[in-house]
């Protein structure tokens, strides 16, 4: 707002029919508004003091200050409201903006929950933390993947169950949502046909029995289908020898062993490979019997009757009865040779003989696998 200029102390611009006079004279303005005689104004118009004029002039200009500043404060208070208002807005938003990325946080860690994974994502990626760090400060004795020379055998079946072994875990992942996933493979042809994988949980701390009911009810070599008492005692074997090692090491025997991760995994791999090194030993034996037995089922088998037996020439001496019976024998040992070739006679080791082959099969594994195992017997 603009405010006007203070009221003219002198009244000729204003009132061209006045003239300059003293203090004190009237004047006139007539009809047509030109000026009169000084005589004439003092009858008609009473002009106010001086005084009167500089206060009315102080009191114009003291209402348009007040007024100026009326709108000064009523802008401010207008621009206070308007910041108040965004404010509040931004405030509004910016909580439904917390709400909202709350919400999303929310859905997305729900959604990122893995219930279930493929084979390759359920295995480890590194192995650093299994084996002790002098084995792996030597890397001669190390696999492209990190792990030693010595968890790769050749024996049955060995990698499919390796991979088993590995997805025993000592702790649940966090993607995992506190509960084991399950293990699927992509549709392909095939598929249906893979061999079953799962995880299993065996923590550092578990007791003895835990470990061993974790290791007989794995699918540590599933398919050889061998016998629930001598996995029992495998398993127990083994936590029996891995706890008086973890006695050794710390000095006192505890009630719950509180393993570390290159121990736990030891435990893991000796059950392992003692499963493999008795698959392996059944696979040779059954192969070693049904060899052996083909070999003595050729040595049992009839001798074709020789050749004086088949006459030739008959001389006239010989009966007609006599020549009859040596024909009768003959086709009768042909039969017989004839149902030996097509049903060959059942032939079964003893007891001795099946003790000797299993330990020769069992040696032979040890000295593969360069193992000082002692063999034992059926």
């Amino acid at each position: 707002m603009f405010v006007s200029a203070a009221p003219p102390t002198s009244t000729k611009p204003l009132l061209p029919g006045l003239w300059r006079r003293r203090s004190g004279e009237l004047g006139t303005i007539s009809e047509e508004g030109e000026g009169a005689s000084v005589a004439g104004a003092q009858k008609e118009f009473v002009h106010a003091p001086a005084e009167y004029a500089d206060r009315a002039r102080d009191e114009i200009r003291k209402r348009l200050l007040q007024g100026r500043a009326s709108c000064s404060r009523r802008s401010l208070d207008q621009r206070s409201l308007a910041s108040s208002a965004a404010s509040v807005q931004t405030s509004l938003f910016s909580h439904r903006s917390e709400l909202t990325e709350a919400s999303s946080l929310e859905v997305q860690t729900v959604l990122d929950v893995q219930t279930v994974v493929t084979l390759e994502q359920a295995l480890p990626k590194m192995f650093y933390d299994m084996y002790a760090p002098e084995i792996l400060m030597r890397p001669k004795d190390l696999l492209p993947n990190g792990r030693p020379k010595f968890t790769k055998r050749e024996l049955l079946d060995w990698d499919l169950n390796d991979l088993r072994s590995l997805l025993i875990v000592e702790r649940l992942r966090e993607e995992w949502g506190g509960q084991l996933p399950d293990i699927i493979f992509e549709k392909q042809q095939g598929a249906e046909m893979m061999p079953h994988f799962r995880f299993q949980l065996l923590r550092l701390d578990s007791p003895d029995e835990t470990i061993i009911k974790t290791l007989v009810t794995s699918d540590i070599y599933l398919e050889a289908n061998l016998d629930p008492d001598f996995k029992l005692a495998s398993a127990q074997y083994t936590v029996s020898t891995a706890r008086k090692r973890h006695a050794q090491m710390i000095g006192v025997d505890e009630p719950v062993m509180r393993l570390s991760k290159p121990e736990w995994r030891n435990i893991i791999e000796n059950y392992l490979l003692n499963l493999a090194v008795e698959a392996q030993c059944r696979f040779d034996f059954r192969n070693a019997c049904i060899e052996y037995k083909r070999r003595k089922q050729e040595q049992s088998k009839a001798v074709m009757p020789p050749p004086t037996l088949i006459p030739q020439k008959y001389s006239g001496s010989t009966s007609l009865l006599k020549r009859a019976l040596i024909r009768g024998t003959y086709q009768q040992q042909r039969q017989r040779q004839q149902e030996q070739i097509k049903r060959p006679l059942k032939v079964s080791l003893t007891k001795e003989e099946k003790s000797q082959i299993w330990l020769q099969c069992q040696v032979a594994v040890y000295q593969r696998l360069g193992l000082d195992w002692t063999p034992d017997r059926i």
